[in-house]
């Protein structure tokens, strides 16, 4: 068995918040806003609402198997072969979203702030970095996420009040955007953008039982909905919803704008150090996942060995995209429309797998 430590529910709630709010630093709001205008800000609380039902079939299959993680919960369910497949999509879903979004950071960061540095080597330091963490293990990391998670919450808290004198009420108008039922669809799709919640499912073992893991869960889903929808509202009283959708980065936009006098402006470094340490700490989490569900689909006890052959697994899939304007249209919409297939459905498909053996036996016996 990996030995992966022991974490509270505190680690594991700033450690999901963490993850999932970090994209809304990043050109996911922008996309949104073309999408369902100036409702943005409420349609991702529908995505949290249904992420919330999503997790709650990942918890009550968790419960069916008490000191399991997900990936023995598969094969308890589902039998060996399809929880193999349904682990192994999982954990190439996961690897796959962390080269999408280490290589948004590049593509952000060289339009902002690296315009002559090429997203390779931007990419290429990031994830030497996340790599050679991950030997520390998951327990170190999910703890230095409680240490900087006040201070990230603080810091995003800052850049959201500062803006107050930029916005004006009158921008969030038409209140349904692009129609209600549309805004309503795409909040329901779009319920991967909540699919951190899935490592407190990988790493059951190393919190204390399902109830803790289902009080993480759900808070860290509520707490993280509640963050992106007042970002997403900031911006949206900032900027009218035709100007915001051709933005990188919203929310740096947003920042840049801050001032109070000749001293107090230029709150862009703010952003910089909220954005940066948030986006390490989603990008090393979901890698160390990733390898943790291959380690534990194959038997294999030590994790270190498998840290460098992914590393380099992950560069290439960062290099896949060839510009900012093709991970955005095409991979970053594709991961946040069709996710849930393989974040939400497999666990349904496994509880009532579990469910008719468990009633099968009793029956028989």
């Amino acid at each position: 068995m990996i030995k992966e430590g022991k974490i509270g529910q505190s680690e594991a709630i700033h450690l999901v918040t963490i993850a999932i709010t970090t994209k809304v630093f990043f050109t996911s709001p922008a996309a949104l806003m073309k999408i369902v205008g100036t409702s943005g800000w409420y349609v991702t609380l529908i995505s949290a609402a249904m992420a919330m039902l999503g997790f709650t079939f990942i918890y009550l299959l968790l419960k069916e198997f008490p000191d399991r993680d997900l990936i023995e919960a598969y094969e308890k369910s589902v039998g060996r072969l399809m929880g193999f497949i349904f682990s192994l999509s999982l954990g190439g879903f996961i690897l796959f979203t962390t080269s999408i979004r280490v290589r948004e950071f590049a593509e952000v960061l060289k339009v902002y702030t690296l315009p002559l540095s090429p997203p390779s080597f931007i990419t290429g330091i990031f994830v030497i970095t996340i790599a050679a963490l991950c030997f520390l293990g998951f327990e170190p990391i999910a703890r230095f996420a409680r240490l900087v998670g006040y201070v990230l919450i603080f810091a995003f808290l800052v850049v959201i009040l500062s803006g107050i004198k930029n916005y004006e009420i009158h921008r969030i108008a038409p209140l349904f955007g692009y129609g209600l039922g549309k805004t309503i669809l795409h909040g329901m799709v779009r319920s991967s953008g909540y699919g951190e919640v899935i490592i407190l499912a990988v790493m059951a073992k190393s919190l204390q039982g399902t109830q803790h893991i289902k009080k993480a869960g759900f808070l860290s889903i509520g707490l993280s909905g509640i963050l992106i929808s007042l970002s997403i509202l900031a911006y949206t009283l900032t900027f009218h919803y035709s100007v915001a959708q051709e933005f990188t980065s919203p929310m740096y936009e947003l920042a840049g704008l801050i001032r109070y006098g000749r001293f107090f402006q230029r709150f862009d470094p703010i952003f910089i150090f909220l954005w940066s340490i948030s986006t390490f700490i989603s990008a090393l989490v979901f890698f160390y996942t990733s390898i943790s569900i291959y380690c534990k689909i194959f038997r294999i006890q030590d994790i270190r060995p498998i840290i460098l052959p992914f590393a380099v697994l992950l560069f290439a899939l960062t290099m896949i995209g060839k510009d900012s304007e093709d991970i955005v249209i095409g991979h970053v919409h594709i991961i946040r429309n069709y996710g849930w297939l393989f974040l939400f459905v497999p666990p349904v498909i496994a509880l009532i797998a579990a469910k008719i053996r468990k009633k099968g036996l009793i029956e028989s016996a």
